[in-house]
């Protein structure tokens, strides 16, 4: 079997922090500026302040520090590509060994943000498209390509996902014969 390999661009640490960090920002300016303006300026406003920053800074910090930008299918291995911060890393495991799963995440008006892929063994959890760069497309055709190297079915379960992201690609204009 030949190496069969999915690729989205390679974002460095920093652009990827900053990917969403005004509207996160914005928030918090929200979030923080209305209590004060109600209860006045004290040492409890500006403590709620700094935490609140914190929390939101750690939040961005988190989902940005890990990004996968690469997956290749090579015989009975896959080969997950990535960086830490900016220190590119491989992950190599026995196809055998490893689950995927599909999440959704939607927002609180139904609308649906984007889909992750996560892969797990009994050590390892690594989640693809943690910032939605992902082409859905592209997606759905890494789910398709690990359950043939499997030997799996998809099940119902699956089968509504994996729908759900054909047609979001179909939507977005990602979608390729």
């Amino acid at each position: 079997m030949e190496k069969i390999t999915f690729e989205t661009e390679k974002i460095p640490f920093r652009k990827r922090f900053g990917k969403d960090i005004k509207i996160k920002i914005l928030v918090f300016l929200i979030f923080t500026l209305i209590p004060i303006n109600k209860a006045g300026f004290n040492i409890i406003s500006i403590l709620f302040i700094l935490f609140f920053l914190f929390v939101t800074l750690y939040l961005i910090y988190n989902e940005s520090k890990v990004f996968v930008y690469k997956i290749e299918f090579d015989n009975e291995k896959l080969n997950i590509f990535g960086s830490n911060f900016n220190n590119d890393w491989i992950e190599t495991f026995d196809i055998k060994t490893v689950n995927i799963q599909i999440k959704v995440s939607v927002s609180k008006t139904g609308y649906v943000k984007g889909y992750t892929l996560v892969f797990k063994n009994t050590k390892k959890k690594i989640v693809v498209n943690k910032l939605y760069n992902w082409n859905n497309f592209t997606l759905y055709m890494i789910f398709i390509e690990f359950k043939k190297n499997k030997g799996e079915k998809i099940i119902i379960d699956e089968k509504s996902l994996i729908d759900g992201i054909k047609k979001k690609a179909e939507e977005d204009g990602e979608w390729e014969n």
